[in-house]
C-alpha cells in the first residue's frame, strides 16, 4: 500500500470522528439543556428514586444537581480539545498524503494515536461515570452510544497505529 493511500484512508477516518465530535460540541453549546436535564437525572439518581428496588443501594451515589452546569462545560472543553486534536491528525494525514514521505505519515499517525487516545479515554470516562451513577438501569440507550464509541475508539486507534504492508516499518530510521 503506498504512503498516499494510507494516508488517505487514515485522514478519511480521523476526519469523520473529528467531524462527529465537533458537532457534539456546537450541539452541546447551542443546547445545552438537554445534556443539564441528562446530567441532572444521571448525578441526582431521580430515575432510579422512582423504583422501590432498582437501583436502591445506590441512591448515595447521588450529587447535587448544582454540580451539572460545571460538569457540563467541563465535558465540552475536554471534547472540544479532543476535537480539535483529531483535526490536527487529520490535517497531518493530509499533508502526509500530499507529500508521499513516510516521515510525515509518521508524525500524523503519532498525533492521531494521542488524539484517539483522548478519544477513546472520554468514552471511557462516559461510562465509568455513568457506571457510578447506574445510568444503564434507566438510561441504557446512553450506555449502549458510549460503549459503542469506546469500540469505534478502538478499532479507530488499531488502524491509525498500523503499519501500511509493503513499506518500510514505521519504527524504522
Amino acid at each position: 500500500m503506498s504512503i498516499r493511500i494510507a494516508a488517505l484512508s487514515r485522514l478519511i477516518l480521523l476526519s469523520g470522528l473529528a467531524a462527529w465530535l465537533s458537532i457534539a460540541v456546537f450541539n452541546n453549546m447551542t443546547d445545552p439543556g438537554t445534556n443539564r436535564q441528562l446530567l441532572g437525572h444521571m448525578l441526582s439518581m431521580d430515575l432510579l428514586r422512582s423504583e422501590a428496588v432498582l437501583g436502591a443501594g445506590l441512591a448515595w451515589h447521588a450529587w447535587p444537581v448544582e454540580h451539572v452546569p460545571v460538569l457540563l462545560y467541563g465535558v465540552i472543553t475536554v471534547q472540544l480539545l479532543v476535537a480539535a486534536a483529531l483535526w490536527s491528525a487529520a490535517l497531518l494525514f493530509a499533508r502526509a498524503g500530499w507529500s508521499g514521505r513516510l516521515r510525515e505519515l509518521r508524525q500524523a499517525r503519532s498525533v492521531a494515536v494521542l488524539a484517539l487516545s483522548g478519544f477513546l479515554l472520554l468514552w471511557l470516562w462516559f461510562a465509568c461515570g455513568g457506571l457510578w451513577f447506574g445510568y444503564w438501569i434507566k438510561q441504557g440507550a446512553v450506555q449502549s452510544v458510549h460503549l459503542t464509541m469506546i469500540l469505534i475508539a478502538l478499532g479507530a486507534l488499531l488502524y491509525a497505529q498500523s503499519t501500511p504492508t509493503q513499506e518500510a516499518p514505521l519504527h524504522a530510521a
